[in-house]
């Protein structure tokens, strides 16, 4: 069951991070949010980057997404720490990847490291890597490291 949660979540972050208004300005120079990872070898730096509690109210999402519609969604506990850690076998992160060419995944292992979080200000940083399976037989198996984010995050109250 808590799996089954965890991938609502991450459902409901992908949607709600692709569902935006259409100005031309970038969230990034707007409130200096940043995100980024090489995937497969590759540099991933997304123009749009933004983080919200869950409706649950007990997870933050971290997500990363490019014009051309290929997303990057992170789930973590809202009661993380700067110094903790999370691991995709201990069920404490959840990751997932959308690209513009229908592949997708959710992690399959990995681990995120909270660098800083400041509950006040709801500002968080960490550093993660994870590798996932393709959701669909014979996708792509997508692979991210050097992974990072420093993100202001709100409520969906």
């Amino acid at each position: 069951m808590k799996v089954l949660k965890s991938i609502l979540c991450m459902v409901l972050a992908i949607v709600i991070a692709s569902c935006g208004d259409n100005d031309n300005s970038s969230p990034n120079s707007v409130n200096d949010n940043s995100f980024y990872s090489k995937i497969n070898g590759s540099d991933y730096n997304p123009e749009f980057v933004n983080g919200f509690i869950t409706v649950q109210g007990s997870t933050i999402s971290i997500s990363g997404s490019e014009a051309n519609g290929n997303n990057v969604v992170i789930n973590f506990p809202i009661s993380a720490n700067a110094g903790d850690s999370y691991t995709v076998e201990g069920l404490q992160l959840v990751a997932s990847y959308d690209d513009s060419n229908g592949d997708g995944f959710i992690s399959s292992e990995g681990s995120l490291t909270i660098t800083a979080h400041n509950v006040e200000a709801r500002k968080v940083s960490g550093t993660f890597n994870f590798v996932g399976e393709a959701l669909l037989a014979g996708g792509t198996t997508y692979t991210f490291t050097e992974g990072s984010f420093d993100v202001t995050y709100t409520s969906l109250n």
